[in-house]
């Protein structure tokens, strides 16, 4: 029946109750970036606007490059949309990182998926998103130590964001070298896990028939990474890299948008530093310590006050509340989807089941 009301229904009101609630809350700020925008020079905007489609975009083809080396079957189109999606989870409920991988462990049960193949392809996109941002973040530092601007808190964010991107490539090094020893590693940290869980009368959140199932499936993904070549193993690095690219431009724009023309060591260290805080902040999206640490750089760097404000709720318009919005709508364009393709679905078996000639 279609007026009947579903699990699926109920999550998608909390959803809605939770975008209002977020838009509610921030809604001075949300006043703020659309004043500004009023603005900008029109042309410039719509560059930027034209930049961030491209990047959706090519969220796809990341994904898709890496579904691809995994024999998963990559949807780009959709996998943009899904993306999109993670990107207003991770903000409307957060929960450290790990309700942005709900979307595409959504989609891999829809799809009749192996979850832990698409979990370790969250992983593998983690591992180059951060590597190749690593890449930027690095110039940018040395830009900043050149003129003498780097903060100890910079240094500090960086090295539990380098820290963690090895942790990663250490578990799929684990996984090519020494299968066992990272098995061995896993069950050792499911029984602390549990342990902790025990002593504060909480449930298990991992088993040992988890924890195998996830081993086996690093083991697998590697035995693919190993077979598909270097040419699609490295595929979706020069993707990250091209991302990385467009983000920068799109700041170099925003900018541009206002009056002010950014060099190359300030628009480096300026991008790399404000996204440093979004990847490591106790706030969903880096909210307020962004914008913050926005301001901060561009004004040591030599950029006026006013001017670094007004760049600072543009850029975050267009990084962080445009993704989180469209981010809402697209989670019901892809239940729209999924629900056209089950119909559609549903229908060819029925006509394959019925008798011929009838």
């Amino acid at each position: 029946m279609k007026g009947k009301l579903t699990l699926r229904h109920l999550l998608y009101g909390v959803l809605i109750i939770l975008f209002i609630r977020f838009v509610y809350l921030n809604r001075g700020q949300l006043v703020d970036i659309v004043e500004v925008l009023r603005n900008g020079i029109w042309y410039y905007l719509l560059i930027v606007i034209f930049l961030f489609g491209m990047i959706v975009q090519n969220q796809g083809r990341l994904y898709s490059s890496i579904y691809d080396i995994l024999n998963l079957p990559p949807e780009r189109k959709k996998l943009s949309a899904i993306f999109l999606v993670s990107r207003f989870m991770s903000v409307a409920a957060p929960s450290g990182g790990l309700s942005g991988a709900v979307p595409f462990i959504q989609d891999a049960r829809r799809r009749n998926l192996g979850v832990g193949s698409v979990l370790v392809a969250n992983m593998i996109y983690l591992i180059v998103w951060y590597s190749t941002f690593t890449l930027i973040l690095l110039i940018g530092m040395l830009h900043l130590f050149l003129v003498q601007d780097l903060q100890w808190f910079e240094v500090a964010e960086a090295i539990i964001l380098i820290t963690f991107t090895s942790l990663l490539v250490a578990i799929l090094a684990l996984a090519w070298l020494t299968p066992a020893w990272l098995s061995a590693i896993l069950h050792r940290i499911t029984r602390l896990v549990g342990r902790i869980a025990n002593r504060f009368n909480r449930p298990v959140p991992l088993t040992i028939a988890q924890t195998d199932a996830l081993a086996d499936e690093l083991t697998h993904a590697i035995y693919l990474i190993r077979h598909a070549g270097w040419g699609p193993a490295l595929r979706p690095f020069a993707i990250g890299l091209l991302n990385e690219l467009l983000n920068l431009l799109i700041l170099f724009f925003v900018a541009l948008a206002f009056g002010v023309q950014m060099n190359l060591g300030v628009l480096v260290a300026t991008y790399s530093i404000g996204i440093l805080f979004f990847l490591i902040s106790p706030t969903p999206g880096g909210l307020g310590f962004v914008e913050g640490i926005l301001l901060l750089v561009m004004t040591s760097l030599g950029i006026a006050d006013e001017s670094a404000a007004t760049i600072t709720l543009a850029y975050r318009g267009f990084t962080f509340w445009l993704p989180f919005i469209l981010g809402f709508f697209a989670l019901r364009r892809l239940e729209r989807m999924n629900r056209a393709k089950a119909e559609s679905t549903e229908s060819t078996q029925i006509e394959e089941l019925k008798p011929q000639g009838s």
